[in-house]
């Protein structure tokens, strides 16, 4: 979902890297990792958490202790739309891979991630987000690093194999100790043109879901995929399906 709008996000990577070079590089990622609000109101307002219960370790979420849950999942979206780019990448691992299934894009750099996320700040330009998580699973996983297939399927050549795998095997040595799944609307309400579809003044609404593993509370490994083909479609770029299966 971050590089949908790649001529605006290359804008604002830009400004970034401006900033960025007159705060130092690394004291203005140490100040973005830290950020308690850059805009709009804190996750504690917005969930109806007082102060003191907040600061209680009886709070989940990325912040707090215990299992994670559906707390977790609404602390994410909402740093991620009132907090910014400079808010969400402090619940990131030092070492971490984001991979956003859709768009063929995967993520090992901090500052390459706050870039990419960017055009979704709530001030940002390019439109307006929002992210409702509907449902959460998860559990406890020990430490655990992934499982994999050690040898390639006859039917492929080894150039294509590496193609379609080189990005789902990143980060497998990761160990994590726990993992969530979050399902989740998007609605988008765009100023400017959407992965060179016409979106300007245009609103559409979508369904993805994000699966994290977890080490010590920070994301280790993501996996994100959402349904582009359903904007197309709201843009006029696509067809609906032809659902020959239902009953008539």
């Amino acid at each position: 979902m971050h590089l949908g709008y790649l001529e605006e996000g290359h804008k604002l990577a830009e400004q970034a890297k401006e900033e960025s070079e007159k705060a130092g590089r690394r004291s203005f990622l140490k100040k973005a990792g830290a950020a308690i609000m850059v805009g709009g109101v804190a996750p504690s307002v917005a969930f109806g958490m007082s102060s003191a219960a907040e600061a209680d370790d009886s709070v989940k979420g990325f912040k707090g202790k215990g299992r994670m849950g559906m707390s977790t999942g609404e602390d994410w979206i909402d740093t991620f739309f009132n907090e910014g780019a400079a808010g969400i990448i402090h619940y990131y691992a030092d070492d971490f891979v984001f991979e956003d299934i859709t768009l063929f894009q995967t993520i090992t750099d901090k500052e390459e991630l706050y870039n990419a996320f960017l055009p979704f700040n709530k001030d940002s330009n390019v439109g307006k987000h929002y992210f409702d998580v509907v449902r959460y699973d998860g559990g406890l996983a020990g430490d655990r690093t992934a499982q994999l297939r050690l040898q390639m399927p006859p039917q492929y050549q080894p150039a294509e194999w590496d193609m379609w795998t080189k990005d789902t095997l990143e980060g497998a040595d990761h160990s994590y100790d726990e993992w969530g799944v979050m399902q989740w609307v998007w609605k988008s309400e765009h100023y400017v043109d959407f992965l060179g579809l016409p979106a300007t003044g245009k609103t559409t609404h979508t369904r993805g879901m994000t699966f994290h593993c977890y080490k010590d509370r920070k994301v280790v490994r993501e996996y994100t995929y959402w349904n582009f083909r359903d904007v197309a479609i709201q843009l006029g770029v696509l067809p609906a399906p032809n659902k020959f299966w239902k009953k008539k």
